[in-house]
């Protein structure tokens, strides 16, 4: 040990002074390797976070775009319920994939989010039950004018075909009395049907203009509703996209719109009741 300690005093201060700076040295090294190290674990910590943000933000667009399009194709149907000649082809495909497409947001989006969501998707699915329920009686009148219109149409060809086979008679000089007699009733049989039908088929009408008009306000009113439940889901929406800057002037404009909407189609009712 003695000739360790010796040994160590024999080394010139030159030396120590070089073997200082360069332990110094190698100590500046280690740690600002240690530092970069830090920062480098810390800036791919960050960007890892920031790319699994950026997915995660890119999913969510994809999903609440889709649903706030499903929604629009949606309510888009009801205004169209009041044309009788929209038919259940129409609807299906309007509505083709919206449930799944807004169960796809259960799955991303926030509890508070889910709940608007899953809340306007009830309102919206009770709306279109009653309405589906009233199109069918309305339906149904605008089935019987058809069918009645139908058998007068029928009725009338029957009768251009008696006109027709009395000309040819007539023509070849055929002059059976018992032909012509059973013509003569088939024709007035057809009269009958003609006339039958045609009040039955003006009834018909009588009732299917106003039920409709009532119906077509009833489709109105309930998508005007619609719109203006839409903000909560909407700002949740625009929140999950991280969006949700002066979610008043959103409102203001829907409500704005939704009343100018209601004006044009009071002014149009209002005609159709005049």
């Amino acid at each position: 040990m003695e000739w360790i300690i010796e040994l160590i005093y024999k080394v010139p201060n030159v030396m120590w002074s070089a073997i200082t700076a360069s332990f110094l040295t190698f100590l500046g090294v280690f740690w600002t390797n240690r530092g970069n190290e830090k920062r480098q674990t810390a800036l791919l910590d960050h960007e890892k976070q920031k790319y699994q943000s950026e997915q995660r933000l890119a999913l969510k667009k994809e999903v609440f775009l889709d649903v706030a399009r499903s929604f629009a194709d949606v309510l888009e149907i009801i205004p169209n319920f009041m044309n009788l000649d929209f038919t259940k082809k129409n609807i299906e495909t309007k509505m083709a994939d919206h449930s799944g497409i807004v169960a796809k947001s259960y799955l991303v989006a926030k509890e508070s989010s889910v709940v608007t969501i899953l809340n306007y998707s009830a309102e919206t699915a009770e709306v279109f039950i009653k309405l589906m329920k009233d199109r069918a009686v309305v339906l149904d009148h605008k089935k019987a004018i058809e069918i009645y219109q139908s058998i007068i149409d029928s009725a009338k060809n029957e009768k251009d075909r008696i006109i027709s086979i009395m000309k040819e008679l007539n023509i070849q000089g055929d002059n059976n009395q018992a032909t012509f007699d059973y013509l003569n009733k088939s024709y007035e049989a057809q009269e009958a049907i003609i006339k039958r039908n045609i009040e039955s088929l003006d009834e018909q009408k009588l009732i299917l203009e106003p039920l409709h008009l009532v119906f077509s306000k009833k489709c109105m009113n309930d998508h005007s509703r619609l719109l203006s439940l839409l903000p909560p889901m909407i700002i949740a929406l625009r929140g999950e996209l991280e969006n949700d800057n002066a979610p008043k002037v959103f409102i203001d404009a829907l409500n704005e719109n939704i009343q100018r909407m209601n004006v044009v189609f009071d002014s149009l009712f209002e005609s159709n009741e005049a």
